[in-house]
């Protein structure tokens, strides 16, 4: 059963709608009727043109962005010219026009070319993916995608990197490859989360709820869904909200709730016609008419598949076509309308065989096998620079040590020859401090020597005590005499 997610998230060529374009195109037409500069009456002109080509009337968008592309080179206003381009070919996706949205898109690319501007070149290349896929040209949609990719890396552009891997990861889901389509919508995923790109995250988590519901993971696959219709509804996401309730609608319908799918692929419907997406508009009816042959209600069925095939068919649209015959095939083929299940078999094998021919396989496989090995030598450089980083910052820590080591060993030279100075002057301080002792202790031992010596006179002076005694009794002796 033909899924909603064939809604890639395209960021480039802005395919969305806008609620409030009725206020904007009225003012933006009242100054066009004013007498104004004519790169602003260029810029007007564009602007106008496209809220009349998310007001639905993709017509005069055209028609007002082929006049202001004819002004802007009249008055050689260069710089506009690969955005007006690139807005044209976008209506004319809109509109399903994918030759005329081709041939534009090959102007906007040989204008970014000329200019060498890397940044328009790679939105041009992803916008080129966009038709591809369009057309179920799988092998050109990866490998425009993947060029878009290679020069995003170069430009280390990672909100359109991660565009660009979110957009191959739906390609691949497409042709079965869940397992490499989960690893890049994962890694997809991430880089949105990180920056916070809320659009861009409701396709990612409703192209992971895809993937698990094919996993029949059910419950997984709805909590994604559910996360995805949040954020659409808290920024009023259009776009976002026709696709999240489609794909609630198939998790309803994989758990055997039909009622219930029906409900939300009517709601789904309703916004899709709103927003006049022609595209899902045929994904819708295919979605419709499961839901109502599991009802046993062949009749709603086979009209939903007829309106389907007609739409996928007017718009060039070859996958819807081929899903809607084979639907078509098995409920005439039930019904015993072998002439019409015939028909319409034959449709879908022809249509079967222009998709998956040996020569795209081939191809695809080719490229797959080169991307893959860019991507491991995008892996082996982005290590290589890593171990160079690393060996740098070690070589720095080791620089860092030894820088440390030097200051440490010239301050402790610096301490050493400060202790040795201290040392020197205080033995030289100690030495001055001993001789002077030396010097004090001889003059002590002078002076001692001489009060030595005087006593020594002194008591050669002086007469004995016994001697004076004696004198002293001879004196009294004669003086008794006397």
């Amino acid at each position: 059963m033909k899924k909603i997610y064939t809604l890639v998230c395209f960021i480039l060529c802005l395919y969305c709608a806008n609620a409030q374009s009725t206020k904007k195109t009225d003012s933006l037409q009242k100054v066009l009727a004013a007498n104004i500069h004519d790169t602003v009456r260029v810029k007007t002109m564009s602007k106008l043109a496209y809220e009349l080509r998310i007001g639905n009337e993709p017509a005069k968008a055209i028609e007002l962005f082929e006049k202001a592309y004819s002004l802007a080179e009249k008055i050689g206003f260069k710089t506009v010219y690969w955005a007006i381009q690139n807005q044209i070919a976008g209506t004319y996706v809109a509109m399903s026009q994918y030759t005329k949205a081709m041939g534009h898109h090959n102007k906007a690319l040989q204008i970014a070319l000329e200019t060498n501007n890397k940044d328009k070149i790679a939105s041009t290349y992803n916008n080129f993916g966009v038709v591809y896929y369009s057309l179920a040209d799988y092998p050109k949609t990866i490998e425009y995608f993947q060029k878009a990719l290679k020069i995003q890396e170069e430009l280390d552009n990672k909100h359109m990197m991660a565009a660009s891997i979110g957009n191959i990861a739906v390609v691949y889901s497409h042709l079965h490859e869940d397992s490499l389509s989960l690893v890049y919508q994962l890694q997809s995923y991430t880089m949105h989360e990180k920056m916070n790109n809320r659009e861009d995250m409701i396709r990612s988590l409703s192209n992971l709820g895809n993937l698990y519901e094919r996993k029949k993971q059910f419950e997984k696959a709805m909590d994604y869904h559910q996360r995805a219709f949040t954020i659409a509804t808290e920024i009023n996401d259009k776009d976002g909200l026709k696709m999240c309730v489609g794909n609630i609608g198939t998790i309803y319908f994989a758990m055997g709730k039909t009622n219930d799918a029906l409900t939300m692929f009517l709601k789904s419907k309703k916004l899709i016609e709103e927003t006049g997406d022609k595209k899902n508009l045929a994904s819708i009816y295919t979605l419709m008419a499961a839901a109502y042959k599991a009802q046993d209600n062949k009749k709603e069925a086979i009209s939903c598949l007829g309106k389907a095939y007609d739409i996928a068919k007017e718009s060039g649209i070859i996958y819807e076509q081929k899903s809607a015959a084979e639907d078509l095939y098995v409920i005439y083929k039930e019904k015993n309308d072998h002439k019409s299940a015939l028909f319409y078999h034959e449709i879908a094998r022809k249509l079967n065989d222009s998709i998956y021919n040996s020569t795209k396989n081939e191809s695809l496989n080719s490229l797959k096998t080169q991307f893959a090995l860019d991507r491991q030598e995008t892996d082996l450089k982005a290590k290589a620079v890593a171990e160079l980083q690393k060996q740098e910052e070690e070589k720095a820590k080791q620089r860092r040590i030894i820088y440390i080591a030097i200051a440490v060993l010239l301050l402790v030279l610096i301490f050493s020859y400060v202790l040795l100075q201290r040392f020197r002057i205080t033995k030289k301080q100690n030495k001055i401090i001993e001789n002077q002792k030396i010097i004090v202790e001889q003059k002590n031992k002078e002076i001692t020597d001489s009060i030595h010596y005087a006593k020594r006179i002194q008591l050669a002076l002086l007469p004995s005590e016994k001697y004076v005694g004696k004198e002293m009794d001879k004196l009294k002796g004669s003086a008794k005499k006397s």
